[in-house]
């Protein structure tokens, strides 16, 4: 499982189940948001979005269990990702340059 993967999904549900509009917040191809979601429901042993033949309709109750995991987890990499920002702009060294002019 990828945190790319996660991602994915959560565009999907999003963006009212529709691939091509998440793929187009996402600035990636339809068929490969297709692809991870098949992907990860393979490896994961269940649908997360019910089907009406290529068409997703609906959360399954898997579905809406994994997708609450997912927002968590991608809401806890944005909060370490925010900490790690403050810690680098914290003990990050200020350097100068002195530049000599031409007169």
């Amino acid at each position: 499982m990828k945190l790319q993967q996660l991602r994915f999904v959560l565009a999907i549900a999003d963006n009212n189940l529709n691939i091509t509009k998440a793929s187009q917040v996402l600035y990636t191809s339809q068929p490969g948001v297709s692809k991870q979601l098949r992907l990860l429901e393979e490896e994961l042993g269940v649908e997360i979005f019910s089907r009406n033949g290529k068409a997703l309709v609906d959360i399954t109750e898997n579905g809406k269990v994994i997708l609450e995991k997912a927002r968590f987890i991608m809401e806890t990499v944005n909060d370490i990702k925010a900490y790690s920002s403050e810690q680098n702009a914290e003990t990050r060294p200020v350097s100068m340059q002195q530049f000599a002019t031409c007169a």
